[in-house]
């Protein structure tokens, strides 16, 4: 942990990317009989996300997108997630914000599940944040990768909130590891305010804290979601709660995270690609072991 701190929060001394697992030993008796049982469930889950993610791709195409929800759930149930703690509906209607940390590609797949909601980014264009709505294209490619701010142009906020479904926002614009919350942009924050728009503020939370954990912030977005597949079943909790008109949506964002265990960190997503980059040079390979 000491060759990371220099990507750590300098007020609490949190580090957001570092793996979320530990370095564990597993006996070679369990260890077999985890690759034994997870190949054969990789030769039948493999086959069958890539049909439901190509019938996705396919009806979206076609502009069918009514069964978006129910290929979710299924493509959930493949994956192992048999039984959601606290699982609270989206209500499936338009001008609703829904915003989310993020920290497993299982995320995309829970929400898709919820209500099929427009899916959106937010985008740096110079010294401003834009945003930009996703194609069911672009949702699979940032299943399978840990940073999803991008660059470029976009829209207004309100014009990406004020659609005929449901707009989902990732604020912390790439995947941490659930020791804490990076902060919303405040520039997100001020926009909200103008706006006044009701929100909905969902935690994900996901228990496993092994090797084979959902949670990802270093490794492959491919190979990570092939890991996660071995495991017989995967867990996860979800709260959330429906927001009206606030004066201060930065403490109300806070003090909902930070009742669930989740400290707000106020550090940029773009440390994110430094520490990769450090993290990748001088790692071993070797998981990091938290303190």
């Amino acid at each position: 942990m000491e060759k990371f701190r220099a990507y750590a929060d300098s007020q609490t001394g949190i580090n957001l990317f570092v793996p979320a697992f530990v370095n564990q030993k597993l006996s070679p008796l369990i260890l077999l009989l985890h690759i034994t049982i997870g190949s054969i469930l990789i030769l039948i889950r493999v086959p069958l996300l890539a049909i439901l993610i190509l019938l996705l791709k396919i009806l979206n195409t076609l502009k069918i997108e009514t069964i978006n929800s129910l290929i979710g759930k299924l493509m959930l149930f493949t994956c192992g997630f048999y039984n959601i703690e606290n699982q609270i509906p989206i209500q499936d209607k338009g001008g609703q914000l829904i915003l989310s940390n993020h920290s497993s590609p299982i995320d995309w797949i829970y929400f898709l599940a919820q209500s099929s909601p427009n899916f959106a980014t937010f985008v740096e264009s110079g010294d401003e944040i834009r945003y930009q709505i996703l194609s069911i294209t672009q949702v699979i490619k940032n299943m399978f990768s840990i940073t999803v701010a991008q660059s470029g142009t976009g829209l207004q906020l309100n014009e990406v909130i004020f659609q005929n479904k449901p707009t989902l926002l990732f604020f912390e614009g790439c995947q941490t590891n659930q020791l804490g919350v990076l902060s919303p942009p405040k520039q997100i924050i001020s926009e909200l305010q103008k706006i006044g728009q009701l929100i909905n503020i969902y935690i994900l939370t996901y228990p496993d804290r092994s090797i084979f954990t959902p949670i990802n912030t270093t490794r492959n977005g491919l190979w990570h979601f092939i890991m996660l597949l071995t495991n017989i079943w995967n867990d996860l909790r979800v709260v959330s709660q429906e927001f009206e008109t606030s004066k201060d949506y930065q403490k109300l964002i806070t003090n909902f995270y930070e009742c669930e265990g989740l400290k707000i960190i106020h550090q940029k997503y773009t440390v994110q690609t430094d520490f990769l980059t450090y993290y990748w040079r001088t790692s071993s390979g070797n998981y990091i072991k938290l303190d």
